[in-house]
């Protein structure tokens, strides 16, 4: 096979050296690959990336890339695949890229698997209710009277919204811990396919009001948009934990906020409407709430572009590629331009 020449377009100098790091110069080199990164000395401004795509058969793309559409991608005759550095495809490509012969592939297993073991994490957090009798900082004492205030977790149910690569991770995960139920709402998995797993199918309504834990691990649609308000987060039972390390904006904000006050329940949560939470947030004031800087993805970014370098080997040697996003699988993955 010829030497294949791939561009990361990415800007931000930050990124450039995030990603592409020893593994990926090693794996570019064992398969003939001549990857150019243009931002890795410098942030690049404005750059004109049309120009400059005529000679490439790949595109990597990240974080703020430009998206690739139908129109954008006549700059680039030759490349045939791109690979998106990161998780959801919704802020690269749109429908109109499913209009060329060009595929897509995306890193996101391994962000979910990182995803998943925040989750985990998350859940025996709530299991164990850590928060009310660990001496987590400097200067706090155990909290004896209320070292019994947990659960056992095979008694439990846990609750999940969302039916993708993060919630395979984190099904797998659970499974040796043999939780009590696992029910999950999806409109995109059978009851069978779903028993198969070890999970229950379940209406969104229904693992709320069942759940002991419930996570948010659904993409951002226009469906989910802001879907679950106040009367959502009424059905929750008391005593519930609310994890959400997916999008802050699949929970409406407010509603979400007014339940926590109320001390009914619990909540996890990685992701924000504004970030870096601003310094006055009323969440700082919740003692039944744990925050964590939109980093349960962060693990595992350093094989990222090695994942998306073995994926386009791959592809290049007419081989399946592990995570290839089908039009109808871009659909319902996360559209980071809903705001």
């Amino acid at each position: 096979m010829s030497e294949k020449k791939i561009l990361f377009v990415t800007a931000a100098k930050n990124l450039a050296r995030m990603f592409w790091n020893a593994e990926g110069e090693r794996k570019a080199k064992q398969y003939g690959f001549n990857v150019v990164v243009p931002a890795f000395d410098a942030d690049l401004t404005n750059p004109d990336w049309t120009s400059q795509l005529a000679d490439y058969d790949a595109i990597i793309t990240t974080w703020g890339s430009p998206v690739c559409t139908e129109e954008f991608l006549k700059s680039a005759p030759k490349a045939k695949v791109i690979g998106h550095c990161a998780g959801s495809v919704a802020a690269v490509v749109d429908e109109s890229t499913y209009n060329t012969d060009v595929h897509v592939t995306t890193s996101n297993p391994v962000m979910a698997e990182a995803v998943a073991e925040w989750s985990l994490m998350a859940t025996i957090l709530a299991q164990r209710n850590l928060t009310k009798y660990a001496m987590l900082r400097k200067n706090e004492r155990m909290n004896w009277p209320e070292t019994g205030n947990m659960h056992d977790i095979k008694k439990m149910t846990i609750g999940i919204w969302g039916m993708g690569d993060t919630t395979r991770h984190l099904l797998k995960m659970l499974a040796p811990l043999r939780p009590g139920r696992i029910l999950i709402a999806s409109n995109h998995s059978s009851a069978e396919d779903l028993a198969a797993l070890g999970a229950e199918k379940a209406t969104l309504e229904e693992v709320l009001a069942q759940a002991d834990v419930f996570h948010c691990l659904v993409g951002v649609s226009k469906e989910n948009y802001h879907r679950l308000g106040e009367k959502e987060f009424a059905l929750l039972k008391d005593g519930a934990t609310f994890v959400n390390g997916g999008r802050a904006r699949l929970a409406q904000e407010e509603p979400l906020l007014k339940v926590l006050q109320s001390g009914r329940i619990s909540a996890i949560l990685d992701v924000f409407y504004q970030e870096p939470l601003p310094d006055d947030s009323p969440f700082y004031q919740l003692d039944n709430v744990i925050l964590t800087p939109h980093n349960a993805g962060y693990t595992g970014r350093d094989r990222f572009l090695p994942f998306l370098l073995d994926e386009f080997n791959r592809f290049f040697h007419g081989e399946p590629m592990q995570s290839e996003i089908t039009k109808k699988r871009f659909l319902t993955m996360t559209n980071e331009r809903l705001r």
